[in-house]
């Protein structure tokens, strides 16, 4: 392998007298995962002060924050990627993309953007792989069509997953398997300047000052260790001690081995290991360490040689201080020296985490491990076609010549079309459809996973008026979460095929012996002659199966987390209503709008309602109140009619006297209620009744006057007159009939509705044929992953104290989030193919009265009515560790998965971390577990085709 060199120079702006450079070292080949590209960076004028960001590598980019003797800084990134050319054959490129700043706290004054150089990366390795002829098909004359086309012929067919909790560690094994920074007791004391600024930041809550700080400790503090190599004494070997260890895995044999090593005797080494220098150096690499962490980026391959040096300072530390009274024989035993070497750093709890930028406004919602799941997958392949029972035989006699005549009439009621063709045989339904075998396994796989348990006395239903269903009791339902053994766990996957080819059987059969009536009718002509021959002829027809293989694959164990999204379908039925016009919210029902029965339809809600479910006819709230009225003279009584289904709550008479001085009265009466009026009180006056007795219909009135009173010479009957009004309010049936006529008019407006979003959404009410469930599952899980990643997004923002406004948001000048690096991180992290997740009404979901799972055949119109989703998810093995720590910080590790430190966090969370880790420490103990194969067996499946055998014998 060879190295080259290549140089980038800029210059800023005229004025400036000086050009930036950029000194790039990078090998001619090597793979993708070891390729790194080394980098200076210095000012032309000031060549001998260079500044060293770190190495580039293909998955982690280079953070740049750096400011020069000459007053200017930049900051930004160096990225490798791939690069297109249009006259070069150049593969790869560093792309760059900071800025130059006088003052950080002013605008930048200059902006780097773009690719600095680029180069051909070694040329790709071809590996060609001999795949063997899977295909086992017998001899059966049969071909096998639709095969699958896969490169082993296998494809998936339902992943599945045996889950157990976590258990808490205790001391011993915490002392074990984890390790951390402790204050050094010495004579003199070592006191750290940098860690107790660390601390006294950090309870400021000042996270932009412990960056400051951790910057300033790289660049320009003596204590910070630039490589492990250059420490003096022992120290600076336990380095490639550890890469020897790691190798070799030799641990019981360390007495033996280090002494060798360190060309030292274990008298000496044990003083050393209590001694000021090891201390005192053992604590720049802790500092160094600190440092790097809060400036996750910088210099990764050095902080990756300290952790390894800091582990195995710890590793050493126990050994020596576990030796017997002669020191030559170690009273731990192999398990323990193992977990010991590969012991996690908890992270020092006076620093870590960091304080977030900003207070944090609200309560963060805690992503916590679910459980360590057994991961299995079902794989199947089309093997072959084979004959099956026999479905018909047609048989002639010698000498026989036959005619047959099979004819079908279809009709449809109320019409009758009669129609001959000779292109048809046979009425049976003969037509299958290709996913009738994937929609009855997982109706299969539903009721397996699932126990439905109802106690005495069960659901008792209730009815009582108005159409209100009262539903009581309770049900349960159970689960198996047992760990079982290869046996179980490949008798799950064979009860599950099983119960699948049972029911698929029977609509086979269904079908097979189902006539369906179609408007046309078809007669076939057949012509059976043997009348030349002395032997029987017959035809056998058999019903043809398909044979699958089908095997369980044991992928090992995985990490789960569960996510809990509220309204899952959101932002589908959003964008659906933007993109196509169609609306597929579900239609508010009346208890929406607090309606459960006819009296609750009043004159304040019935407009709203109507309105709402767009009524165009509807009848209008009775009229209150209605006022009738009359006018009467003396000796004169009437029947004063009444608005139907009113009656009459109060009156007022109006009356006048003629002139006059002699005394006159006048009584009468208005209902059950009378009066006497006198003109000595007035000619013109008025009284009410405030209270009538709710007549109905009809209301009497009549007046009569004394014989005293005095008559005009010209007309005697206009010397009285008085007129009557009646107040009118609607009766309780009257009211309560328009409440139930408003009521049945919602109500049948409110189920057509949900009668046309129902069809819409529910691929069962429709035709099977324009409805494909393999896409309908595809939106799901996107929509679902999408709200899994912006839940993880808004996690990283909250924990660091920004606010969630930044997701999506175009630039980030101040460098504290870089999205894109979190969303390519979250993308690998999680295994998404493995994903599952069901839907509920409520968030506790304790009645279970509605969950569907996603392998139930009506996940979809679930998922557009869900009021949360639970989602299951796990995390691919190579990013355990680092995922625990980017939940915590929101900080992506960047360097190796194991080597990720880890947060005592038992007093917060439940589980905490300690336990979560020291469980996957058992459980994981390669960081690559091989597939294996369970189990392998054939499965047979019918189908509703038929075939004409040509063998002469049964």
């Amino acid at each position: 392998m060879t190295v080259e060199t290549k140089i980038w120079e800029d210059r800023i702006i005229s004025q400036f007298d000086d050009n930036l450079i950029i000194y790039f070292q990078f090998p001619s080949w090597e793979t993708d995962s070891d390729y790194e590209i080394s980098i200076k960076i210095y000012w032309k004028k000031d060549s001998e002060y260079y500044y060293n960001p770190g190495n580039i590598t293909f998955f982690k980019p280079c953070k740049i924050h750096h400011t020069f003797p000459n007053g200017i800084t930049i900051k930004g990134t160096l990225e490798l990627k791939k690069f297109i050319g249009i006259d070069s054959n150049h593969t790869h490129g560093v792309f760059a993309d900071f800025y130059y700043y006088i003052s950080e706290k002013e605008n930048y004054i200059w902006h780097t953007e773009g690719f600095l150089i680029s180069f051909l990366l070694g040329k790709e390795k071809i590996i060609i792989i001999d795949i063997p002829d899977t295909t086992d098909n017998e001899n059966t004359g049969i071909p096998i069509v639709n095969s699958p086309t896969t490169a082993n012929g296998y494809s998936d067919l339902f992943p599945y997953i045996y889950a157990s909790g976590w258990p808490t560690i205790n001391e011993i094994q915490e002392e074990i398997n984890f390790f951390t920074y402790t204050v050094p007791e010495t004579d003199p004391p070592i006191s750290s300047t940098f860690i107790n600024e660390l601390i006294d930041l950090k309870k400021a809550g000042d996270r932009t000052g412990m960056q400051e700080a951790a910057i300033s400790f790289i660049e320009t503090n003596p204590d910070y260790v630039k490589s492990v190599a250059l420490i003096n004494n022992h120290i600076r070997l336990f380095l490639p001690l550890y890469n020897d260890y790691k190798k070799h895995r030799k641990f019981t044999e360390a007495i033996l081995i280090i002494p060798s090593f360190l060309d030292d005797s274990i008298e000496n080494i044990t003083s050393y290991l209590k001694s000021y220098d090891y201390l005192i150096e053992k604590e720049h690499l802790w500092e160094s360490y600190f440092a790097l962490v809060i400036e996750m980026g910088y210099q990764n391959h050095n902080l990756k040689e300290i952790i390894q040096t800091l582990t195995f300072c710890n590793f050493i530390e126990t050994i020596f201080n576990n030796l017997d009274a002669e020191k030559s024989i170690i009273l731990l035993d192999e398990i323990v020296l193992k977990n010991l070497f590969e012991a996690t750093i908890i992270l020092y709890k006076d620093i870590f985490p960091l304080p977030p930028y900003e207070p944090l406004s609200s309560e963060t919602t805690s992503i916590t491990p679910y459980a360590i799941g057994n991961l299995q997958l079902v794989k199947y392949k089309l093997l072959r076609h084979e004959l099956g029972e026999i479905a018909s035989i047609t048989s002639i006699m010698p000498g026989e010549k036959r005619k047959l005549i099979n004819r079908k009439l279809d009709r449809i009621i109320n019409k009758e079309v009669t129609k001959t063709s000779s292109t048809s045989t046979s009425i049976t339904k003969s037509q299958e459809q290709n996913n009738d075998f994937n929609e009855e396994l997982w109706n299969a796989i539903a009721e397996t996973t699932e126990t439905t348990t109802y106690p005495d006395p069960g659901l008792v239903s209730s009815y009582g008026p108005p159409t209100n269903i009262t539903i009581k009791g309770s049900f349960t339902k159970s689960y198996t979460t047992q760990t079982p053994d290869k046996k179980q766990i490949a008798s799950f996957a064979k009860k599950v095929l099983s119960k699948t080819t049972q029911r698929l059987t029977e609509r086979i059969n269904k079908v097979r012996a189902h006539t369906e009536l179609k408007e046309k009718e078809d007669t076939a002509i057949s012509y059976l002659d043997n009348s030349k021959s002395n032997e029987p002829a017959y035809g056998v027809y058999s019903w043809l199966n398909k044979i699958y293989q089908a095997k369980v694959i044991n992928y090992g164990n995985r990490m789960l987390f569960r996510f809990i999204i509220p309204n899952p379908a959101s932002s589908f039925i959003q964008q659906t209503e933007t993109l196509g016009g169609i609306d597929l919210e579900e239609p508010k029902s009346l208890t929406d709008f607090n309606i459960t029965k006819y009296e609750d339809v009043t004159v304040d809600n019935y407009l709203e309602l109507c309105q709402f479910y767009n009524l165009k006819k509807f009848p209008l709230y009775p009229q209150e109140p209605i006022i009738v009225s009359d006018v009467l003279t003396l000796s004169q009584s009437k029947l004063i009619s009444l608005p139907h289904g009113y009656w009459a709550s109060k009156a007022s008479i109006d009356y006048a006297f003629g002139a006059g001085e002699a005394e006159a009265t006048v009584t009468g009466f208005i209902g059950q209620n009378t009066f006497t009026l006198n003109r000595s009180e007035g000619l013109t006056n008025t009284i009410s009744f405030p209270n009538l007795n709710n007549e109905q219909n009809t209301i009497s009135i009549g007046v009569v006057y004394s014989p005293t009173i005095e008559m005009t010479t010209t007309s005697s009957e206009l010397n009285f007159q008085m007129s009557v009004e009646v107040t009118c309010n609607p009766s309780s049936q009257t009211i309560l009939a328009w409440q139930i006529e408003v009521y049945q008019a919602l109500y049948e407006a409110y189920t057509l509705e949900i009668t046309h979003y129902n069809e819409k959404i529910n691929p069962t009410l429709q035709k099977k044929e324009i409805v494909n469930p393999l896409t309908e599952r595809l939106l799901v899980k996107l929509e679902l992953e999408k709200s899994i990643k912006k839940q993880l997004l808004e996690n990283a923002l909250a924990v660091n104290g920004l606010s969630s406004s930044l997701i999506n948001t175009t630039s980030n000048p101040s460098m504290q989030y870089n999205q894109p690096e979190d969303l390519q991180y979250i993308a690998t992290t999680l295994e998404w193919n493995e994903m599952s997740y069901s839907f509920l009404d409520e968030y506790d979901n304790q009645s279970n009265l509605f969950a569907v799972s996603s392998l139930s055949p009506e996940y979809f119109s679930a998922f557009l009515k869900a009021s949360y989703a639970c989602v299951v998810i796990p995390v691919t093995p190579a990013f355990n560790y680092s995922f625990l720590y980017y939940l915590k910080t929101g900080i992506v590790w960047s360097i190796q998965d194991d080597l990720c430190p880890c947060f005592d966090d038992s007093s917060e969370n439940s589980p905490d971390q300690l336990s979560v880790i020291y469980e996957l420490k058992k459980t994981f103990h390669h960081n690559y577990q091989k597939e294996e194969t369970i189990d392998t067996w054939e499965v047979l499946v019918p189908t509703s085709m038929q075939i004409l055998q040509n063998k002469l014998k049964l």
